[in-house]
């Protein structure tokens, strides 16, 4: 008879499991015990004094939607060092706290459970190490997902209700005012030149000199021109947004009702001088009603690989091709041929349909690693360190004193005064976190690619020129030879493509 052998299992409880900790709190909540320093301090104490852990990192997103993970930066960290192979296990308060929409949930723990990395979710006691969990995650993804649509719903009718009763306070501020203690107040200097916009346009000033003259662009010259808001008045819900998932911001035509307040904040232009300028602007529409205007996309767009030079139009009809400057005022400056306009729409179709079967494979690659430069760049540098410090501070502060107020332990004028000044700075260490982020060149090309991907995730095969996608997606196009032209896309990133004949 065979001699048999038991080899032991391997005894998994006495293994270090390296693990981690994400959490996310919602800059308006009021509860203390889900702020974002407590949590932060929870995971920290709780896997610091696990015997069998190896505290790994606390990953923390504050003042975040959660109906996306995409703009998540600690999230997508955290997503980063599991693929590289830094944690096995991950602790997260709850499935809303984690992601509040099912496909984001269960898109990043499929990804985790192949990466061999479980997720367990405090709140629903969910360990997504076992088989059987991922059905009920589901289920509570959705619930979750309900609840954070739910939130939006009501976050936008108490907005559609205080434009109603004409409390509401728009977060953006026209040019020519400033915000003063939540209302707005006119900029003394940026007023002048409004009053000079509508006074030289009534006598016949362009738009476009009015936009060289005051030294401003010219989409400030024609917003100037028709926003109510400069008499005094304000027109509320122009814009508004979907009620279903994917969420979005249109304008409103019709589809809402619009509300006009009169006298929300000081004129700097009397009314019938407003009015003057929209009959005036409309008369100029009525006067170019019918006459047509050809596009040209690759207007402005096209360079010369040789001499560096930008191309210029020639032709009509069909026969239509684009030059050097250069080479068309003198052979002898540049030896650049000129290059058929349907050759260069050919090559962007060729270019877009390759690059729409394989973004996965170069776009988000490299969006990740700009992601954790930049992510890398905002842990390292001090003064932002120590401003997500003061944030967190302040707002664990702010949450404190709400939740004594809510027992009745702090008197409501001490309450106020203190809340005030905890509200001003937060506003403040934000604003000066903001400017730094947005000041960082990675954080720019960060954005430039999420807008890119986003392009791709939604588009289509193309068959023929998009002009709008064009627009999109490219900056800049160099003619290279008689054969090849590269094309720059938004964010830096480029491709050279054939010339088809």
């Amino acid at each position: 008879m065979a001699e048999i052998t038991i080899i032991s299992a391997k005894n998994h409880a006495d293994e270090i499991v390296r693990t981690a900790a994400y959490a996310r709190v919602s800059s308006d909540s009021e509860d203390q015990l889900n702020s974002f320093a407590a949590q932060i301090r929870y995971y920290t104490e709780l896997l610091q004094s696990s015997t069998n852990t190896v505290f790994v990192d606390m990953y923390a997103d504050e003042g975040i939607s959660g109906t996306s993970t995409a703009k998540r930066t600690e999230f997508q960290r955290m997503m980063s060092d599991c693929r590289k192979g830094k944690i096995d296990r991950i602790l997260t308060k709850s499935i809303s706290r984690f992601a509040r929409n099912t496909k984001d949930s269960l898109e990043a723990v499929r990804e985790l459970k192949t990466l061999g990395i479980s997720v367990y979710f405090e709140k629903e006691n969910i360990d997504t190490g076992e088989i059987s969990s991922e059905m009920m995650l589901a289920i509570y993804s959705q619930f979750a997902q309900e609840e954070s649509m739910s939130i939006s719903r009501n976050v936008r009718m108490g907005f559609q209700k205080r434009m109603a009763d004409g409390s509401y306070v728009p977060s953006a501020v026209p040019f020519g005012y400033i915000r003063e203690n939540g209302k707005f107040v006119i900029d003394k200097e940026k007023a002048e030149i409004v009053r000079g916009i509508f006074s030289d346009y009534l006598n016949g000033v362009s738009a476009e000199r009015l936009a060289e003259k005051y030294r401003v662009k010219l989409a400030t010259v024609k917003y100037v021109l028709t926003n109510e808001k400069y008499t005094g008045d304000s027109i509320f819900h122009k814009w508004y947004t979907t009620d279903t998932r994917p969420f979005d911001c249109r304008e409103n035509r019709g589809e809402r009702d619009k509300y006009y307040v009169s006298e929300t904040h000081p004129a700097i232009i009397p009314r019938e001088v407003f009015q003057s300028v929209q009959r005036l602007i409309e008369r100029k529409g009525r006067a170019h009603k019918g006459k047509t205007t050809q596009s040209y996309p690759l207007r402005k767009k096209i360079y010369c690989g040789e001499c560096g030079t930008l191309y210029k139009r020639k032709g009509r009809g069909s026969r239509v091709c684009w030059v050097c400057r250069n080479h068309d005022s003198s052979a002898d400056k540049c030896s650049a041929k000129q290059i058929d306009e349907r050759e260069i729409y050919g090559a962007f179709i060729v270019m877009f349909n390759k690059l729409l079967q394989n973004y996965k494979v170069i776009l988000v690659p490299l969006q990740r690693q700009i992601q954790e430069l930049f992510n890398q760049k905002m842990r390292e540098n001090a003064q932002i360190v120590q401003l997500r410090k003061e944030l967190a501070e302040s707002r664990e502060q702010a949450y404190l004193i709400a939740g004594l107020r809510s027992k009745g332990i702090l008197d409501a004028a001490y309450y106020t005064e203190k809340a005030a000044a905890l509200e001003k700075n937060i506003d403040s260490l934000q604003k000066r976190l903001d400017a730094f982020e947005e000041d960082d060149e990675n954080g720019r090309i960060l954005g430039k690619f999420r807008k890119l991907i986003g392009i791709f995730e939604r588009a289509e095969t193309i068959t023929e020129f998009d002009e709008i996608k064009f627009g999109q997606i490219v900056e800049k196009i160099t003619v290279l030879s008689e054969s090849e032209i590269r094309f720059e896309l938004i964010g830096g990133i480029g491709f050279v493509e054939q010339i088809i004949r």
